[in-house]
């Protein structure tokens, strides 16, 4: 009997206030691991060295592990002796005060699909959940140890049972973060260690999730003989970021790079064994050895994927079988460069560094590949089309020639992003109205002038308005926005007269204008304080008027109510102090249908609108 009880440890490369305000994406947990000696999770030693003036509480051996490991049998798993189970979660939102995740729900949709395609997960055991809610977090963990316990009472029993969490998401050092709700670490391993499977394994991409390995220390044990009869227990997490850094995503890659590395390892560029099966530990090594490589150089800085283990007993964890697949990609030994495999659509689906020497088999789905390789000199591309049933080689003469990514953090460095948040803005300023012109007969009041072809004021004086309003913004995109408005413009006229008729008037105005606005500029408007924008807008325009109309010596006066529709169309900036306060102007040509009869001196209220906003969001 032989038992492993790891803890990875973990590393202090920035303070805390590096990461204050930020957003935190995933946790890994994976679980299936050889347990067959005493050893620490591996990760290249090279790679674990600490970097100069920082400070690192362990180093590992990647040698001891792989010793290890070589003495045990690799079963693999079959579907007559071991049930699987997942509970797969997806969460963009983090709350009101952090920005919106792109991938991490379709990062869990990659997930979920390869666990079914080559991980051995029967659908109905598979639980998937989008943009959850705390309670339903909570529901999916009832139901996931219901099935388990129900699956260990059938007769006949099951052989083994393992259960593979995936979380991608927000996170602080706490726990995970669902919308404005905390799952704390403690909680979640508690509630794992609830389920009756023989294994159990996390997988948690999202900043601070290292925070999580360290609920429960565990600590290396002595090696330990092997006992053929035992079986493999215990549980194995693995998570995308150490305890005090951030998890980050590629719009390159479309996904974050700890889980873009991980799903390339299970499709088979982690097998490093050739024998079709990727185990934990394989899956591991290639995710740290690329999440950590493509990170140094970015703006988030060098990524370390860490682990906890505890796992007794002998064989291997195996987590993808790609002999499953009905449709292979082969690169052949005499290949080398950094591989980018893409479907038809564009979409990256496996990423590999291949050396020359190594044959690798990689597990796709029936279609049509786009075969990137970068090289120092440049980059060749090849296609490839994979039927159904298909074991299709990448020969050397297909390809033919084609030339720092930008990355965003999970977390603290998009100081001005603005996707997904809500913004109330306040809006003072001016409207200056004029209308079309109305055929003006006879001038008879001394002093009258004549706009457009129209008396509009007969004692000199200009046409006046006063404007104000609120308005309600959702950020959809960081460059695109939806809006709503109500707008009052009260206007105070003179006198305009035709003939012997003299009118005089005043009139007031309510606007519920419903538009977009769009930022034209290009790059990372999650860094930019000063954000553009051209905007468009419809909607309904009510219109009070009180009227006096003086006919020789008789005089009446009325009110009257109207209702038309109306547009505008402008632009203007925002200045951002941060994400929760922001100044703006904006400059809008207002245009709409005529109204009956006209009050003072127009008909419409057309024009130049200018105003000034204070928008705390």
């Amino acid at each position: 009997m032989g038992a492993v009880l790891l803890h990875h440890g973990r590393y202090r490369f920035r303070g805390a206030a590096d990461r204050r305000g930020g957003a935190c994406r995933r946790s890994v947990d994976v679980g299936d691991t050889a347990a067959t000696g005493a050893a620490k999770w591996p990760a290249p030693s090279d790679l674990f060295a600490p970097e100069r003036g920082q400070a690192m509480t362990r180093t590992v051996s990647a040698s001891v592990l792989s010793s290890v490991l070589a003495l045990a049998p690799a079963p693999g798993w079959c579907a007559a002796s071991l049930e699987r189970y997942t509970l797969v979660i997806g969460a963009n939102s983090g709350g009101a005060n952090r920005p919106q995740l792109l991938y991490a729900v379709s990062d869990a949709e990659r997930f979920a699909r390869v666990m079914i395609e080559l991980g051995g997960v029967a659908p109905p055991n598979e639980i998937v959940l989008k943009q959850p809610k705390l309670h339903d977090l909570i529901v999916a963990l009832d139901t996931l140890t219901r099935r388990v316990a129900d699956a260990r009472k059938r007769t006949p029993p099951v052989g083994r049972t393992e259960v593979i969490l995936y979380y991608s998401g927000h996170a602080d050092e706490q726990g995970l973060l669902l919308g404005d709700d905390r799952y704390s670490y403690r909680t979640l391993r508690d509630r794992l260690d609830q389920i009756p499977a023989d294994v159990r394994i996390a997988v948690l991409d999202a900043c601070s999730s290292g925070a999580f390995t360290r609920v429960k220390g565990g600590r290396a044990r002595p090696p330990f003989m092997i006992d053929e009869a035992a079986d493999m227990r215990g549980h194995a997490f693995l998570t995308s970021s150490a305890e005090t850094e951030a998890a980050q995503e590629s719009d390159r890659i479309r996904a974050s790079y700890f889980t873009h590395y991980l799903i390339s390892g299970f499709r088979g560029a982690a097998d490093v064994s050739g024998d079709g099966k990727v185990t934990l530990n394989e899956a591991y090594q290639f995710a740290f050895n690329e999440t950590l490589g493509r990170t140094v150089d970015t703006k988030g800085g060098a990524q370390h994927p860490s682990y906890d283990i505890s796992l007794s007993g002998t064989g291997d964890v195996v987590m993808t079988d790609v002999r499953q697949t009905t449709a292979t990609l082969v690169l052949g030994e005499d290949l080398e460069g950094r591989f980018f495999v893409r479907t038809a659509s564009q979409e990256l689906v496996v990423e590999l560094y291949k050396p020359r020497g190594r044959l690798v088999e990689l597990a796709v789905e029936p279609g049509t590949y786009e075969v990137r390789v970068e090289r120092e000199k440049g980059s060749v591309t090849a296609r490839a089309e994979v039927v159904d049933g298909a074991r299709v080689a990448i020969d050397p003469r297909q390809f033919g020639p084609v030339a720092m990514e930008p990355t965003r953090r999970r977390g603290d460095s998009t100081r001005y992003a603005i996707t997904g948040r809500n913004r109330i803005e306040m809006r003072l300023g001016s409207w200056r109205v004029h209308g079309p012109p109305v055929p003006v007969h006879a001038v008879t009041s001394p002093g009258a002038t004549v706009f457009f072809g129209e008396i509009v004021d007969v004692q000199g004086d200009s046409a006046a308005s006063a404007f104000g309003g609120f308005a309600y913004t959702r950020f959809v995109r960081e460059n695109l926005a939806a809006t709503v408005a109500v707008d009052g413009v009260g206007v105070s006229s003179d006198a305009s007269a035709s003939g012997k008729t003299l009118w005089t008037g005043t009139a007031a105005a309510l606007a519920i204008p419903v538009g977009i606005r769009w930022n034209p500029l290009r790059g990372d408007h999650t860094t930019q304080a000063f954000k553009p924008f051209v905007a468009a807008a419809i909607g309904p325009v009510a219109r009070l008027a009180n009227r006096s109309v003086v006919l020789g010596r008789a005089v009446s006066a009325e009110s009257t109510a109207r209702t038309r529709v109306g547009g505008q169309l402008g632009g203007g900036i925002d200045v951002f102090a941060g994400r929760s306060f922001s100044l703006g102007t904006s400059v809008t040509y207002n245009v709409m249908s005529n109204f009956p009869e006209r009050d003072g001196v127009w008909r419409n209220f057309n024009g130049v609108q200018g105003f000034k906003r204070f928008a705390p969001d």
